[in-house]
């Protein structure tokens, strides 16, 4: 206690707070010396008596010590007090793996008699190996994220270069919108100078044809009003009609102006269908983002190959290890239908397949596991929802894919998928899927294929087609949206309705 004593000041006896130092070299704290001084009315040391004229200043070394010991002392009591039993008082040294405690000598002989212990610094060592290696994940991860190697690091990479290549192929894509507008343009601005042109040829021809009348009757005149005196007062009145005589104004007609009807009406309309030529419309956008890295997708998402690894930036997500590439768009109920060019390919599998089919496993293409199509291989044919395989008169080069709703007699509903060569429309496949589940198209082009290539569909759209539509459509239909009932239904309730009248009207003649 010797070196608090020489830390502890002389007016209160407690630890310095704030040390000064006197004139005369001795020590207070800055409170205790300025309520001495106020007190005694002197400026008097309270330990020699000497008088200090001048200020007392900081004592930052005294403070320092201060500060240090009392630091010390704290650090010294957490650590004497977390390492005596509360119990027993006693160092802990032990540690009770049943209980999951630290204890001293006397509670492994009491309380922890026939448990299992080990020493602390032991148990304190294992438990560091063990939070060392459960922190290592995380570690890595930390890393990872720092350095740029983390998933969402390579998403986003992904990201960037997928924003690249698009913007690309929309320009490409506009370009050649651009260019078709163009030509277009050109095309009618050059066939409305060409009837301009025309209209005005036939107006100087015309007007050639007049002159030259006119000019050959005044030639007339003149070579009559040359003749002798006696011939041509013989031919006065004849000469004189000739004089008289003009030419009738030509009737003009709406046919000698522009046609602008021809060159303006519907304008924008006549353009889009020409457009429909250059812009087809697929019933079916592949999904690139499903395509795994040996398939290669087209720049307008219609067709598949499969080819060697691709150079471009890899794909982050799991991809189905089956190698197929699903469509962009599932169907849960309705009508739907594409069809498929697999040409000459002699393997290939297409169908439809659920949305949620594991990615990460490779799975037996069946309907157990959500799988129902087609595959080709070699000369023999195969469903995926069977294991028999068949051989065709005739190997489709166009198949045929359509979903439809199917209702029954008995008032069930389900779903058909029909396989068709498109060639002839003939249907070789028909079986059941789920109904009400959302069914994604697919393809799968195996090694050393051709191309699986998505057909457009024809699309036509006339304002006949339209008024044909509106005609088609009832009141209750366009208004209040009335569900479809079937015939069979439809023509059992009236049925019923009309027995139970003929009960009714007989009851009453009866009674």
């Amino acid at each position: 206690m010797a070196l608090e004593d020489e830390l502890s000041c002389p007016v209160c006896t407690e630890l310095f707070s704030d040390p000064v130092l006197l004139s005369c070299g001795h020590s207070f704290c800055r409170r205790c010396i300025n309520d001495h001084w106020t007190s005694s009315r002197s400026r008097n040391c309270p330990v020699c008596r000497q008088a200090s004229p001048q200020p007392p200043v900081s004592n930052l070394s005294l403070r320092n010590t201060c500060e240090s010991y009392l630091r010390e002392q704290s650090t010294r009591k957490e650590r004497d007090g977390g390492q005596e039993c509360q119990i027993h008082g006693e160092k802990i040294e032990l540690f009770c793996q049943t209980d999951e405690q630290a204890i001293c000598v006397t509670c492994k002989k009491n309380e922890h008699r026939f448990h299992k212990t080990q020493t602390l610094q032991q148990a304190v060592r294992q438990r560091k190996e063990k939070l060392k290696a459960a922190l290592r994940p995380a570690e890595k991860t930390l890393w990872s994220l720092q350095n740029g190697a983390a998933q969402d690091a390579k998403i986003s990479n992904y990201n960037q270069s997928q924003v690249q290549q698009t913007e690309r192929k929309i320009r490409e894509e506009f370009k050649k919108l651009h260019r078709f507008l163009k030509k277009e343009e050109e095309s009618r601005i050059a066939a409305l100078n060409e009837e301009e042109k025309e209209k005005k040829g036939k107006m100087e021809k015309r007007t050639k044809g007049r002159v030259r009348s006119l000019s050959d009757r005044l030639r007339e005149v003149e070579e009559g009003m040359k003749d002798d005196d006696v011939t041509f007062l013989q031919n006065y009145n004849s000469i004189m009609n000739r004089a008289k005589y003009t030419l009738p104004e030509a009737e003009l007609s709406s046919e000698a102006l522009i046609d602008l009807t021809k060159h303006l009406g519907n304008l924008k309309y006549q353009v889009w269908e020409k457009m429909k030529d250059i812009c087809p419309y697929y019933p079916v956008i592949l999904n690139p983002n499903t395509a795994p890295p040996d398939v290669s997708v087209s720049d307008d998402l219609t067709s598949v190959t499969s080819c060697a690894y691709r150079q471009d930036e890899p794909n982050p997500l799991l991809l189905h290890r089956n190698r197929m590439v699903l469509g962009s768009v599932g169907y849960s109920y309705g009508v739907h239908s594409w069809d498929i060019d697999v040409g000459n390919s002699r393997s290939w599998s297409l169908g439809v397949c659920l949305g949620s089919v594991e990615r990460s496993i490779v799975q037996s293409l069946n309907s157990a596991n959500g799988f129902w199509g087609l595959r080709r291989d070699g000369d023999l044919y195969k469903f995926l929802n069977t294991t028999i395989a068949f051989k065709m008169k005739t190997h489709p080069q166009v198949v045929r894919v359509k979903l439809k709703d199917c209702f029954d007699k008995k008032g069930g509903w389900w779903r058909n998928v029909s396989y068709f060569d498109a060639a002839c429309n003939s249907l070789f496949a028909c079986f059941q899927v789920p109904l009400g589940i959302e069914l994604f198209p697919f393809v799968i082009p195996e090694k050393r294929s051709g191309p699986l290539r998505i057909i457009p569909a024809k699309v036509t759209l006339t304002t006949e087609h339209v008024e044909h539509i509106e005609q088609e459509i009832s009141f209750p239909e366009k208004h209040c949206f009335l569900p479809k009932v079937p015939w069979d239904v439809l023509f059992l309730v009236v049925f019923f309705l009309l027995a139970v009248l003929c009960v009714f009207i007989m009851y009453h003649l009866i009674y």
